[in-house]
């Protein structure tokens, strides 16, 4: 699928925009877990899988960003 250059910065920006809100959400989750937490329960860490599909869609517009400049 080709796409204009022009088309594939603003959804980079857009993507990189969605990663930094993610972290901090990530970062606002974990300081509100209480040190004994992780004593007493297994599930004390927040999900990083939407932070991962991110990545990934940061990693695919780029290549194609670079493919659009050859």
């Amino acid at each position: 699928m080709k796409y204009k250059k022009e088309t594939l910065e603003k959804r980079l920006e857009r993507l990189e925009e969605s990663r930094r809100k993610e972290n901090e959400r990530l970062t606002r989750v974990s300081n509100n877990i209480g040190w004994g937490a992780g004593m007493r329960r297994t599930k004390c860490t927040p999900s990083f899988a939407k932070l991962d599909q991110i990545k990934a869609k940061i990693a695919d517009v780029k290549r194609q960003l670079a493919e659009s400049k050859d």
